[in-house]
């Protein structure tokens, strides 16, 4: 009987030997990588210095950022070998799958905002509280508060979030 029980136990903990395997993964790859999407009509590229070059990137097209540089005051996105994509003309996100569950502030019963990607509330828009809403997307205030995206251009405070769910494949 002592033994059951022993066995149990080591079982349940993940002790004896190749009874449990374990897989390490880093937390770190929920939102691994630097994108920018372009939000204006037509984006133009920057060199290191700050001067437009031939190169314009489309709307909606994204890009992975190799660094933040702050040129002449502005912030820039470099997006290849001596190229570097405004602020002013995209914004910075970070890839993060899970499942949300939204709540507002202000009660159980209030719909939650809804922000545009310059952070600024729609008025069109609300979500349901206790709703759950898939997001793949965060970008951050300049005091790091983060906001996730939960449709094209629709994105809620993580202060309304009350659950998260991540998904993760092994």
């Amino acid at each position: 009987m002592k033994k059951s029980i022993l066995f149990l136990v080591c079982a349940l903990l993940g002790v004896g030997g190749s009874l449990v395997s374990t897989t390490d993964v880093n937390a770190e790859s929920v939102s691994k990588g630097n994108f920018a999407q372009v939000s204006s009509e037509e984006a133009p590229v920057y060199d290191q210095n700050g001067n437009a070059t031939d190169v314009a990137l489309q709307k909606d097209s994204t890009w992975q950022v190799a660094k933040t540089q702050n040129i002449n005051g502005t912030d820039y996105f470099q997006v290849a070998t001596n190229q570097f994509l405004s602020a002013k003309d995209s914004f910075a996100y970070k890839n993060r799958r899970m499942v949300i569950k939204v709540q507002s502030l202000d009660g159980k019963d209030k719909a939650v905002n809804v922000y545009d990607h310059n952070l600024v509330q729609k008025s069109d828009v609300s979500l349901a509280s206790g709703t759950k809403w898939a997001t793949d997307t965060v970008i951050n205030t300049s005091n790091d508060m983060p906001f996730l995206r939960v449709a094209p251009d629709q994105y809620v405070a993580m202060y309304d979030v009350v659950e998260q769910t991540f998904k993760a494949t092994i």
